[in-house]
């Protein structure tokens, strides 16, 4: 796996001005209109694509943000289906490459503070399947990308399983 460096230069009210903050692979700009509307990103793989991300639920499926202490999260993955073909992850700052020439991220160590995460998660996870998203959003202050290497863990400790086929990346408790 390859990390790069995901940095918010600006915030700005129209999509023209972005570009001119967009000087390295991974650098942002939000664009905020009474409220995030576009994440525009120099695209990390570093063919110099601008990668248009839409913030904004109104307009259709959209990613959301989380910013905190440790960093900003984008949250689903960006996965580029034309040009580059790039499928990243913006997690706590860093820009996760995936792919099979990348390796897993999930399988990384674990973090020191994570048990109490891994815990709460664990109470969370019932008998139906649900989406880091949807675990994320009952447990106050998380984000869904460290739900979701929460749930990986768990899995191979062999507390929760893990749905198949259109049901992967849903859990549940074991």
């Amino acid at each position: 796996m390859r990390n790069k460096r995901f940095t918010i230069r600006a915030r700005v009210n129209s999509r023209a001005n972005a570009s001119a903050y967009l000087k390295r692979p991974g650098d942002a700009v939000i664009v905020d209109r009474q409220g995030p509307r576009w994440l525009v990103l120099s695209c990390p793989c570093g063919c110099h694509a601008e990668v248009l991300v839409n913030l904004d639920r109104r307009a259709g499926p959209a990613w959301r943000v989380y910013e905190s202490p440790k960093g900003t999260s984008i949250y689903p993955s960006v996965w580029r289906d034309t040009d580059c073909k790039s499928h990243f992850i913006i997690w706590r700052d860093d820009i996760l490459m995936l792919g099979a020439r990348y390796g897993e991220w999930w399988m990384d160590e674990a973090e020191a503070g994570e048990d109490e995460l891994l815990q709460r998660v664990l109470e969370t996870l019932s008998d139906r399947e649900k989406s880091a998203e949807e675990i994320s959003d009952q447990i106050p202050d998380s984000e869904p990308w460290d739900v979701l290497h929460c749930c990986r863990r768990l899995c191979l400790l062999g507390k929760a399983i893990e749905g198949s086929e259109l049901a992967k990346g849903r859990f549940r408790r074991r």
